[in-house]
């Protein structure tokens, strides 16, 4: 059997993720076969079912991904409508075009499935970010030749959006912002980690050394207990979530 162990690593402190006022687009004929009908991002699986399209705050939906590293979109959207991506990555409360990470135009009728990914710049500090995601009709939602209406908080004739988190882990420094402490202690007999001191987190992300998803938990108590038999040897972050924010820490497993 494998020894292995758990090292706690609190590299440092950001501020709490505060709720911003973001401009929206507008959709001056409304959304009802224009729209957004499925986004999968992560752990983001959202459907519209039986909401109303032009709700568009679906900020309490989140993600984990890691600074440097892709994150795979799946988007089904209504008749004829682009696909365009923005994720706020200075946390200005406004998206620029630089914050653009896609958009196209393909379309069909009754709907259109994009599959793609977007990259996060390396060195985007340890965060929550929001991204939007828009369904404008006959667009491609980011270029200005459209005639149907471009931008992040462009006038469009038909369509409409949604707004998610995405919680980045930055490649230095390691958060603490979700007001929690979490200890992790391994169990070199059942080769377990278990995570405690997280009972106001709403989710537990364990990410690689290479910014990708190991496991994703919904927590619910202030105790987890994770089979780590399959795991390599090397560095690990837990990444949590929660109302308050996020907050990681960082761990070796040998």
């Amino acid at each position: 059997m494998r020894n292995r162990y758990a090292i706690l690593f609190l590299l440092g402190l950001l501020p709490a993720f505060a709720q911003a006022q973001f401009c929206d687009p507008s959709f001056s004929f409304g959304c009802f076969n224009w729209q957004n009908l499925s986004v999968t991002a992560g752990s983001i699986n959202w459907s519209l079912g039986s909401d109303d399209c032009a709700t568009s705050d679906y900020t309490s939906l989140s993600t984990t991904v890691a600074a440097g590293n892709n994150l795979h979109l799946t988007v089904v959207n209504g008749v004829w409508c682009g696909c365009a991506v923005w994720v706020d990555l200075d946390n200005s409360s406004s998206f620029e075009d630089s914050e653009n990470l896609y958009y196209a135009y393909q379309g069909g009728d009754p709907s259109h499935t994009y599959d793609f990914n977007v990259s996060i710049p390396a060195g985007t500090p340890t965060g929550a970010y929001r991204m939007r995601v828009i369904a404008p009709w006959g667009s491609d939602g980011f270029l200005d030749t459209n005639t149907n209406g471009y931008g992040p908080c462009g006038s469009y004739q038909y369509g409409n959006f949604t707004d998610f988190t995405v919680n980045i882990v930055g490649s230095t420094g390691i958060a603490n912002t979700a007001n929690t402490t979490l200890m992790i202690t391994h169990d070199p007999i059942l080769e377990t980690v278990v995570i405690t001191g997280a009972s106001a987190m709403g989710r537990l992300a364990i990410l690689d050394s290479q910014g990708r998803t190991v496991e994703e938990h919904g927590v619910q108590s202030d105790r987890i207990m994770i089979d780590t038999q399959s795991w390599a040897k090397g560095v690990y972050v837990a990444c949590v979530s929660n109302a308050h924010g996020i907050g990681s820490q960082r761990f070796v497993v040998e």
